[in-house]
């Protein structure tokens, strides 16, 4: 009597769900009195409340006298908790065979498949699993939602979300959250607003409830214990949903409510970095840089070892351009994490950015002693190696870089150094290669733009033409472009197209210094003397440091016979660059036959035969005074007088 009152016992408190009382009843009433199936309850029962070797033995025990379907799905169950997923196919394999008909078999098993990574044998499974019991489909959908976003099939998986949300009754928080998930990967913002906002509410709902909405996730989906906690715990790890609510909000350009409802969360969950963390972000992307800096400085003061929130008061910095305390930012975090390397490399950026050179250099070496196989450090060595125009450091760096991590960036940065470095058949090799390696360059103006400057360089004008031409039709409104195919017809002669390559390029940008400056060359070759100066003069506003720009309006306004300017332009040219001997020369002339003042041509010849010599012997600089045309022997004479008077004697002739 006391055993069959036993078994009723744990029968009727075990469907009740008193499971801890059941227990105690199994316990009373004995495995050697159970039938094969009582054993198999009975090691449901050991499994949920967290003793799943007894459950194991149990069923081992079960299975060893005989095949039962029902105990190989069981242990199943234990195995798909444990990781062993192939041992659980193995289990869902017999008891399918032995009866094709539960639905929790192809269940079981299409669990198995997808953490095995077999989804379509678990789409397969889920969709049989499906077709046998109604009052599990939404669970069920549920899951099977879950294998399509793994597999990148969206609108399959909204449609399954969509299908486990539809009774309100029968759903979870999380099934509104991967339905909205499903809808953003298809870029339907606003309906993932709708169903996360649903997920939201009913969250809220459950989580003050004292179980926090345990037993309603258990009635509505007939998971496990441990399942159940699972989801309790990831809606927490989650915030309630509403961090994932604000991505959404930001996404969509509504940045203050994005804002409000971090702040909605942080009255839940008070005092959580990572929130705290997010809301500093929000007021930055809301343009209050110093209200942020603000916001980060609490949360490092408060979490001195919370990393992020030193990289972002960092990148708070760097928006507002205040490198100093960037960099004192991350010298915070490097004292705090040494060895980390992405701390390193940020502190080696923020000294490059920050202008401090030897700084950047230094931190960097470091840090490629410290991580010498991670290619972006040496990505970073030659960037600072290019800063300091180091080109020969920086092609090392690179190679280094392409050894670890043969990418088309690498190699589009190493042609960039070979090519300043006037190696230009390598520099054209590293090109071709990137290109071999991401073809989608070739539908970037910026590779044609390199492939022009490389044929350039090579003296090959035509080729170059072509890569010019292809980079204006790949990107038409960038005036650079026309500026440097018009050099290059310039170069080929071609004035007149040239000129009308400068005419569309200032259409496009009429302050284009380049532009203006070549289009004023070409005018003053096409003997268009007033539009030479036209152009000439726009240069020089634009360009105002620049001698070259005044040397060009001198000669121009020779030729219009405005002498006076014409020695203001190249006085200025002296002025900026008191090393260029051809302005002394043309300034000579002026003052020779216009000004016809012989004692500051005689001075102005003296300074040409200073710099234009070089390193010459008095005897070979006067040779080429005497093959200067324009000039009679006493302005020659004058002239030889006037440089041995002033620099006969001098170092300048050592």
């Amino acid at each position: 009597m006391g055993k069959r009152f036993a078994r009723w016992m744990a029968k009727r408190q075990h469907k009740r769900q008193k499971l801890l009382s059941a227990l105690r009843w199994y316990g009373k009433w004995g495995e050697a009195r159970m039938s094969a199936e009582e054993k198999i309850d009975y090691a449901g029962l050991l499994h949920d409340l967290g003793q799943s070797d007894r459950a194991l033995a149990l069923l081992e025990l079960v299975l060893k006298s005989g095949e039962y379907a029902h105990a190989y799905e069981r242990r199943a169950h234990i195995y798909n908790e444990r990781g062993r997923e192939e041992d659980a196919v193995a289990d869902m394999d017999h008891a399918i065979r032995l009866d094709p008909e539960p639905y929790i078999y192809w269940y079981t098993r299409a669990v198995a498949h997808h953490d095995l990574g077999r989804y379509e044998e678990a789409v397969n499974d889920f969709r049989e699993a499906l077709r046998r019991r109604d009052d599990s489909k939404a669970s069920t959908y549920y899951e099977l939602g879950n294998v399509y976003m793994k597999t990148g099939r969206f609108p399959e998986a909204e449609d399954s979300y969509r299908r486990a949300a539809t009774d309100p009754d029968k759903a979870i928080p999380h099934y509104y959250y991967r339905l909205a998930q499903s809808l953003e990967r298809s870029d339907n913002i606003p309906d993932a607003l709708i169903a996360i906002e649903a997920g939201i509410r009913l969250q809220d709902e459950w989580r003050k409830t004292e179980d926090k909405g345990a037993a309603a996730i258990r009635f509505r989906t007939n998971y496990s214990p441990a399942a159940v906690a699972s989801f309790i715990g990831s809606a927490d790890d989650e915030y309630g949903f509403r961090p994932y609510r604000a991505r959404l909000l930001e996404a969509s350009g509504r940045t203050d409510e994005a804002l409000r409802t971090i702040e909605q969360t942080l009255v839940h969950y008070p005092d959580e970095p990572e929130l705290e963390l997010r809301r500093g972000c929000l007021i930055r992307d809301a343009g209050r840089a110093a209200e942020a800096a603000e916001a980060f400085e609490r949360l490092t003061a408060r979490e001195p070892s919370f990393l992020p929130a030193y990289m972002e008061l960092a990148t708070t910095h760097r928006v507002s351009g205040d490198y100093k305390r960037m960099t004192d930012t991350l010298l915070a975090a490097k004292e705090r994490y040494p060895d980390h390397t992405v701390v390193r490399y940020w502190l080696a950026d923020a000294y490059r950015e920050g202008e401090q050179a030897d700084h950047a250099r230094i931190e960097n070496e470091e840090l490629t002693t410290l991580e010498p196989d991670d290619p972006l450090n040496w990505k970073q060595k030659a960037e600072i190696a290019i800063d300091g125009e180091r080109y020969g450091d920086a092609e090392e760096a690179l190679t280094r870089a392409i050894a670890l991590d043969d990418t088309a960036d690498a190699r589009m940065r190493r042609s960039f150094s070979r090519y300043m470095s006037e190696r230009y058949e390598e520099a054209m090799m590293d090109v071709q290669e990137a290109v071999r390696r991401d073809e989608s360059l070739l539908l970037q103006s910026k590779t044609a733009y390199a492939m022009g400057e490389l044929l350039v360089g090579m003296g090959n004008w035509e080729l170059a033409d072509k890569e010019f031409t292809r980079a204006i039709e790949l990107e038409p409104g960038n005036a650079q472009l026309f500026e440097r195919r018009a050099r290059c017809r310039f170069s080929s002669d071609r004035l007149e197209d040239a000129k009308a390559d400068c005419d569309r390029g200032l259409l496009l940008d009429l302050n284009h210094a380049g532009l203006n400056w070549l289009r004023g060359l070409i005018r003053y070759r096409l003997d268009d003397y007033e539009g030479a100066l036209a152009d000439s003069l726009a240069y020089s506003a634009l360009a105002p440091e620049d001698s070259q720009g005044y040397h060009n309006l001198g000669l121009i306004y020779s030729q219009l016979d405005r002498n006076d300017d014409a020695i203001d332009a190249f006085s200025k040219s002296i002025e900026l660059n008191p090393f260029e001997a051809q302005a002394y020369l043309e300034r000579a002339t002026l003052a020779y036959r216009y000004s016809f003042d012989r004692a500051q041509a005689a001075d102005d010849l003296a300074q040409w035969l200073l710099y234009a010599g070089g390193e010459q012997p008095p005897g070979d600089r006067f040779a080429l005074l005497a093959d200067v045309p324009g000039f009679d022997d006493d302005m020659r004479e004058r002239a030889k007088d006037q440089f041995l008077l002033r620099y006969g004697g001098s170092r300048y002739l050592s």
